[in-house]
Formats: structure tokens, C-alpha cells, sequence
């Protein structure tokens, strides 16, 4: 006997209610669903063993140094021993004498400013500066007016003068300078797109920060990574001091993917393409297939991502991407890296948000192609692609009403933030 086809009027709720379940289990599974995962204990115990080596290392790096400082004083002139000086008419006058062992003459010494010529800033020099010579009979006066004293420490060498002198913060609304942090804003159009783009500059990689949702009670990940867990980006801004911040892997969304922070592996699971920064402002880019996370620890990993894929790769624009979610376009957020010390956060609006198109993968790849980085990765976006500066959206994700409450929740982000 056959059946009679269910009528319309009773299909369509039907199929709703199908629907309907199939977004919920997405979302259960994919947004919402908490798990807990604990890091790899062999990688663990790994990481520990490495951390002892190096604190053994730097052990014996003192005890050269202090060898070497004790050899180097003992050659010291002795009180009294005379020194010829050139004087101005070119002659020489045998009357200076060495400072007794333990003193120290005016105007020597240690400083943290040392390295290159007065004038330059590549080379690592403190521009400005006169000296000039006084020599009497019996006497050599040396007068010198030093111009602005640059700190050179760290990253601070490459580009002396984008970093404050002292302890000021010079802040604008698309710009932000500190002694150790430098930050400029812009905005432009490509591929029927509107870009954002952070020019970033720091000292050191202690300013690359990291933030997992509701990581601000320390008990929340106390037992391993907690995913399914979202905040909303300026709570998290907010409360981290974040001076800049963009989405980061959505990691909470999925149980894989590596994540490590802080060179604390969170997660090991492999995905897909994965970029490492490492403690000394180098990046690098990888396949799954390549990436090796114990060589990434013994290289000195910081933090990874993972969400993918690279889009520059050493220099080379990738191409060739077919996935579903990478060949139309959308809300784009990515990270590229110049050089140590030098990288940009990159959010593309899209879905006719301010007009804007979106951009595909490929297309995305070119844009940083086009930016000059030797490295750029592509994170979460859609209506996760957010880009935060001194609490404010630079970017217009998709859904942004101008209400904080209207942005999707994050799991993670990267953002950049002063040291302590």
C-alpha cells in the first residue's frame, strides 16, 4: 500500500524544525560546547628540561664575564703612568696622567646608549652632538654636548627615533608612542575593499600579549584549555590594558590546532598551516607537515597560530587556495611580519559592511604582498574579524551596530600592550 506525500502546510514546518536542529548541534559543537584539554606531558617535561639548560647556560655566561671583568682590571694603569696627548697645533704634551686604579675620569664610562656615530639612527647611533678640545701647557679639557640620548636596547637600535626618549605616551587617535612601543593607523581601499591596517613597532616581543575569554579569573584554565568560552573583545581589551588588539584562531571553537602562548603549549593537536613567533621577533610560517613543535620549542617559540592559512611565505604570495571559506569573499583579518620588532594587525571589512566587499584569500595574500611582509597569516574572520585600538573598533565588523554588545564573542586574542 502506498503512502500519501505529507501535504505542504506540514513540510515546512518540518523542514524548519530540521533546520533549526542541524544550526543548534553547529553551534553546541562548534561555539558553545566546553571541553577541557590538557597540554602534552612528554612536551611538558621537555620544556622543562630545556628552561634548566639555559638557566645552567646563563650561569656559567656570569661567571665568564665576571672572570674576564677581574683579568681586565688587573691591566689597569697604575696611578701616576703618563700618557702623551695630541694637542691642537698637532705637537704633544707628556703632562696626563692615568686616574688612580678603582676612579673614573669625567665624562666615561659604561651606558646603555653605546654603538654607531653621532648622526645616524640605522646604525644605531645617538644623533646630534659637539665635542670640542681645550689644551693648555699642562692641562687637556674635553667639553662635549651630547644631543638626545636614545635608548638602543633591544629592537631600539633599528629605529631609535620612533620610540619616546623617557617614560612619555604621545597618543592620538590613530597613533600611539611610548619608549617602548610605536603604533600608527591607517586605513585604505584595495580589491573593492575597505582595509585597516596597524603599523606596529616594539622594543621587544615582552609587548606581544595574548588573552583567552575569561582568562581574567585565574581558575578558569587552571586545568588545562577550556574551550567554548567567548568574551566580548572590549571586556577584554578593557581588562587586559590592551593598547591594540585583533581576533585571534577562534581556538575555543574547535579541540584542535596548536596553541601556545607565552611558550606554555596549551594545545598540540595538528590542523593546518601554522605561523610560530619566536622570543627573538622572528616569524615563521609552516605547513602541517612541516611544523615540528619540539624544534619550535629548542628554537624559542612565543606564540603560535593556528586558524590559517599563511598567505605570504618568505616573502612569496601564496596562491591556490580552494576551500569553501577562503574562495569568497569576506571580513578578513590577518598578521604580517616584516622583520624582528616589525608587524602589522590587518582587518578587511566585508558582507557590505561600509560599503565594502570582502576580500577572498587569494586576494587577501596580495594585499600583504603588496604591504611588503616577508610573513603574513590569516586568522578567524567573518564576524570575528575585529581589530581594537585604545578601546575603540577601528574596523566595522559585520553586525557592529556601535554598540560593544552587537560584536560576536572572542576566544582569544592577540593584541600589544606595555611590558609591565
Amino acid at each position: 500500500m502506498a503512502h500519501k506525500p505529507l501535504p505542504l502546510w506540514a513540510l515546512i514546518p518540518l523542514d524548519a524544525a530540521l533546520v533549526a536542529s542541524s544550526l543548534l548541534t553547529f553551534a553546541y559543537f562548534h561555539h558553545v560546547r566546553k571541553t577541557v584539554t590538557k597540554p602534552d606531558e612528554d612536551l611538558l617535561e621537555y620544556i622543562d628540561h630545556l628552561n634548566q639548560n639555559s638557566l645552567g647556560n646563563a650561569t656559567v655566561s656570569i661567571q665568564e664575564v665576571t672572570d674576564v671583568t677581574t683579568s681586565t682590571t688587573a691591566q689597569t694603569a697604575q696611578s701616576g703612568d703618563v700618557t702623551d696627548v695630541t694637542t691642537g697645533d698637532g705637537t704633544t704634551d707628556g703632562t696626563a696622567t692615568t686616574a688612580p686604579q678603582g676612579s673614573q675620569t669625567p665624562g666615561t664610562g659604561s651606558s646603555a646608549n653605546q654603538g654607531g656615530q653621532p648622526g645616524t639612527s640605522g646604525n644605531g647611533g645617538n644623533p646630534g652632538g659637539t665635542t670640542s678640545v681645550t689644551t693648555t701647557p699642562r692641562t687637556t679639557t674635553v667639553t662635549t654636548t651630547t644631543g638626545p640620548q636614545y635608548d638602543l636596547s633591544g629592537f631600539g637600535a633599528k629605529w631609535p627615533t620612533l620610540f619616546s626618549l623617557g617614560n612619555e605616551v604621545e597618543v592620538t587617535d590613530t597613533s600611539y608612542r611610548s619608549h617602548n612601543i610605536y603604533i600608527n593607523i591607517t586605513s585604505q581601499s584595495y580589491a573593492g575593499s575597505n582595509c585597516h591596517i596597524a603599523d606596529i613597532y616594539l622594543r621587544s616581543t615582552d609587548a606581544f600579549k595574548y588573552a583567552f575569554a575569561q582568562d581574567g579569573d585565574p581558575n578558569t584554565y587552571a586545568n588545562g584549555l577550556v574551550t567554548g568560552l567567548q568574551e566580548n573583545m572590549i571586556t577584554m581589551c578593557d581588562r587586559t590594558n590592551a593598547i591594540l588588539a585583533i581576533n585571534g584562531d577562534f581556538m575555543g571553537g574547535r579541540q584542535y590546532g596548536y596553541v601556545i602562548r607565552d611558550g606554555y603549549p596549551w594545545r598540540t593537536e595538528p590542523w593546518g598551516d601554522v605561523a610560530a613567533l619566536y622570543s627573538d621577533g622572528v616569524v615563521e610560517t609552516f605547513s602541517k607537515s612541516e611544523f615540528d613543535v619540539y624544534a619550535a620549542f629548542d628554537r624559542g617559540i612565543k606564540h603560535s597560530f593556528a586558524f590559517g592559512p599563511a598567505l605570504v611565505r618568505n616573502g612569496a604570495v601564496q596562491s591556490g587556495f580552494t576551500a569553501k571559506h577562503l574562495t569568497g569573499k569576506e571580513p578578513r583579518s590577518g598578521f604580517g611580519y616584516y622583520e624582528p620588532g616589525h608587524y602589522c594587525f590587518v582587518a578587511v571589512d566585508g558582507r557590505d559592511m561600509g560599503g565594502s566587499a570582502g576580500m577572498t584569500a587569494e586576494e587577501f595574500a596580495q594585499y600583504f604582498g603588496t604591504l611588503g611582509c616577508y610573513q603574513a597569516f590569516n586568522l578567524d574572520g567573518g564576524k570575528t574579524s575585529q581589530l581594537v585600538f585604545m578601546g575603540n573598533v577601528v574596523n566595522y565588523p559585520d553586525g557592529y551596530n556601535g554598540k560593544a554588545s552587537s560584536l560576536r564573542g572572542m576566544s582569544d586574542i592577540y593584541y600589544i600592550g606595555e611590558a609591565n
